[in-house]
């Protein structure tokens, strides 16, 4: 018989420090508020982690998962495992492809001071296209990306716009 992966027990947390917890909030809300600058670039404030479950750890699953994060773009992609069968790292893929995607987001997207580049950035998909493109890695992956761009006008008015 395979063996199964097992659920997490739920815990439950009280209602008083369910109600403490969103007070504490609300007021970090408040210190963090800052006045509108017009035209200020917006970025991501992210992080990741990652942990291969201890039951596919024993079975020794290789662990294809890959995040980037960067001021410009967010992005998860995971290598599907079944190609180490025939002599291929399951995560190659995946790490090349976001890395070129990271270093492409930061071309084309990171504002240049206050002025914003013009032209460079066509969306998600082109800069997909253009990262894969210059990955040498075999292999095969789903991805999923994030991005940030400051530099769409629309009616003359920069309007920040996150494309996924």
């Amino acid at each position: 018989m395979e063996r199964g992966f097992g659920r997490s027990p739920t815990f439950l947390v009280g209602s008083e420090r369910q109600r403490h917890n969103l007070e504490q909030l609300q007021r970090r809300e408040q210190h963090l508020a800052e006045q509108y600058q017009k035209n200020k670039p917006l970025c991501f404030v992210a992080s990741a982690y990652q942990q291969t479950h201890p039951a596919k750890a024993q079975g020794g699953h290789i662990d294809a998962d890959v995040t980037v994060v960067s001021p410009m773009m967010v992005g998860v992609a995971d290598g599907v495992s079944q190609i180490a069968e025939y002599g291929l790292d399951p995560s190659e893929l995946p790490k090349e492809l976001l890395k070129a995607c990271e270093e492409l987001a930061m071309q084309q997207l990171m504002p240049d001071g206050m002025k914003m580049k013009q032209g460079m950035y066509k969306g998600p998909i082109p800069l997909m296209r253009e990262a894969y493109e210059a990955t040498e890695a075999l292999g095969s992956t789903t991805a999923l990306l994030a991005v940030l761009d400051n530099s769409t006008i629309i009616h003359g008015k920069l309007h920040p716009m996150i494309a996924v």
